[in-house]
């Protein structure tokens, strides 16, 4: 009789025990979350909201290479993960069929109440003008001066015009006399219209 109540005994212990353990023992989440997975979905795919002009990869990937071991090879170490931003546009600026870009910088490292830096490159990276104290947008017109396309951009609620002369645009739009027109034409392609035609931005 004493037997047979611990051979019982232990038959409720098992069940009892084979009961619980699904429940009590942690077995690690080796699936990725619903949300992880759509995250990693999206970054694979192309935004279209950007404009076509700013996004391509390998031009990025160029600038970046550009901007770390050359152009801003001295400034990195005062550079914060916020400074290490930028935006590019790619446009044929003098019908060479070789597109020029203009990078644009975003952070107050190269920007101040009158505006920010960029650089205006040829295709192998050669710094055609260094803009400073200049404000987005920038309006390409179809006219050319000098085989180079009118740049327009605003400066204290004005137009600036920059024509193209001795291998450069002018760098500072803010010495430059009010454009002898109060509007860019409906021709003008649009650069760094942050509402209308937005750029993707990159991090060095």
């Amino acid at each position: 009789m004493k037997s047979f109540s611990i051979c019982a005994l232990c038959a409720v212990f098992i069940v009892l025990s084979c009961r619980r353990s699904p429940s009590t023992s942690k077995q690690p989440d080796l699936t990725p979350q619903n949300d992880s997975i759509e995250s990693v979905r999206r970054s694979n795919e192309p935004d279209n909201s950007f404009v076509k002009q700013s996004t391509d990869q390998q031009t990025a990937e160029n600038l970046k290479t550009f901007l770390r071991e050359e152009y801003l090879k001295e400034d990195l170490a005062f550079l914060q993960p916020l400074d290490r931003k930028f935006q590019f546009y790619k446009i044929d600026l003098n019908n060479d069929g070789n597109d020029e870009i203009l990078v644009r910088f975003l952070s107050p490292y190269f920007c101040g109440t009158g505006g920010c830096t960029f650089l205006l490159l040829d295709k192998y990276g050669k710094i055609i003008t260094k803009f400073t104290v200049t404000r987005p947008p920038f309006f390409v017109e179809q006219t050319k001066v000098n085989g180079w396309a009118i740049l327009l951009v605003k400066d204290s609620g004005v137009f600036k015009e920059l024509t193209f002369n001795d291998g450069s645009y002018p760098s500072n739009p803010t010495v430059l006399p009010k454009a002898p027109y109060d509007a860019p034409s409906g021709h003008a392609e649009i650069l760094f219209d942050d509402d209308l035609y937005k750029c993707k931005t990159f991090q060095f």
